[in-house]
């Protein structure tokens, strides 16, 4: 049972720590067991359970932007499709969001800080589907006209100082915020995101070849499984080790579906069978963490960061797969079609550890902790979501 505790601000998952096994024991456990696939009822009883349980959590967000940041892959509400300026403003703030709204085409210095979640808002609305020529109303006080989201996304891109930088380009939410800007018919967009693209997928292939096990090497065994444990250990930091390789890999593969390039799509396939033959180390991975966690707090520490990595690694498939397939109807890959089946098999496992109860708040929650959960939790949701096309 995975319960956010008021008392100990810990997230006690599956019951009480009860230490480490030991690391030949604990290896084996983590590649025994054959990974299974999920079914398409299972996919849509496990959905709906967590929208469920995001509903109330979303309604309930407490005040201040890293709670809203968390739950904002849940996408904007209904009304916040038809005024995205209510999105923006409780994303930024009032100040910034006006900032960027106003009428001047030089956005104010202090809203240069909010450029990334700008971003971020900006490529969730137009995946929600709202249109690039669609208003953005200013403040009652601004008599001029609004802005429509196309010149907000053109203003966003441009207001790099020194214009567009190569590290800012390679961020994921740029890549994908360039790419719907070309698809939405800003074609001067177009050669900055093939520049951009070829970037990352540099960037993608550096880091996959810098990895000590390398992904379709074969069964693990407990010395691979501890150095990869140790780098896990080493490597913490503000994201989830993996979720931001993830997150650009779905990036670069909408950008190569929006650029129709055939040599990106020959190098963008070739980071797609690394990322299939990746899904068995990372499963064994976790399952290894899990069971050699020197502590409650690391042990659900990689739980989660498990929900989102498998809910991540979903909507990179999805998006390679939408990349890929011969036409609109199209079915995924075999193979890639079974690795999301098993995926998501993974995903509903590691869920069974929740319920509605965690998303409560109360009064001695650790604010890192929960918003860590609501992350997890939303990029669960949304990973089930696309890989409901897999059958």
């Amino acid at each position: 049972m995975l319960a956010l505790g008021a008392a100990n601000l810990t997230i006690l998952v599956q019951g009480p720590f009860e230490g480490p096994l030991p690391p030949a024991e604990a290896a084996r456990a983590a590649v025994n067991e054959p990974p299974s696939e999920a079914g398409r009822a299972e996919l849509d009883a496990a959905i709906q359970r967590l929208e469920a349980w995001l509903a109330p959590a979303r309604a309930q967000a407490a005040p201040g932007f890293e709670h809203q940041l968390a739950l904002q892959g849940l996408g904007p509400t209904q009304d916040e499709r038809a005024h995205p300026e209510h999105w923006l403003g409780r994303l930024l703030g009032p100040e910034s969001a006006s900032a960027w709204l106003a009428s001047s085409a030089t956005a104010a210095p202090s809203a240069r800080a909010t450029r990334p979640t700008l971003t971020a808002a900006l490529v969730i609305l137009l995946e929600s589907g709202v249109p690039l020529e669609q208003e953005v109303a200013l403040a009652p006080a601004e008599k001029a006209p609004g802005l429509k989201l196309s010149e907000l996304v053109q203003r966003t891109l441009e207001s790099q100082p020194g214009g567009p930088e190569p590290s800012a380009e390679t961020d994921p939410w740029q890549l994908d915020l360039l790419s719907l800007a070309v698809l939405g018919g800003l074609e001067p967009y177009r050669e900055r995101l093939a520049q951009a693209t070829q970037r990352a997928l540099r960037r993608l292939d550096r880091a996959q070849r810098s990895q000590s096990v390398q992904p379709g090497s074969g069964p693990l065994d407990g010395k691979q499984l501890a150095r990869m444990a140790q780098e896990w250990r080493t490597s913490r930091g503000s994201e989830a080790p993996g979720a931001l390789d993830l997150h650009c890999s779905a990036a670069v593969f909408r950008a190569a579906a929006v650029l129709g390039d055939d040599d990106l799509d020959t190098q963008a396939r070739r980071h797609l069978n690394g990322l299939l033959a990746r899904y068995r180390n990372d499963r064994a991975l976790y399952r290894y963490l899990d069971a050699t966690a020197r502590n409650e707090h690391e042990r659900s520490t990689a739980r989660l960061e498990a929900i989102e990595n498998l809910g991540r690694l979903e909507e990179a498939l999805y998006n390679a797969h939408l990349t890929f397939r011969s036409d609109a109807s199209s079915a995924p890959a075999p193979h890639t079609a079974q690795v999301m089946r098993m995926a998501a098999r993974d995903l509903i496992d590691r869920l069974q550890g929740l319920d509605s109860r965690d998303f409560e708040p109360t009064p001695g929650d650790a604010p890192e902790r929960r918003r860590e959960l609501l992350r997890a939790a939303v990029h669960a949701l949304r990973g089930l979501r696309t890989a409901r096309v897999a059958g």
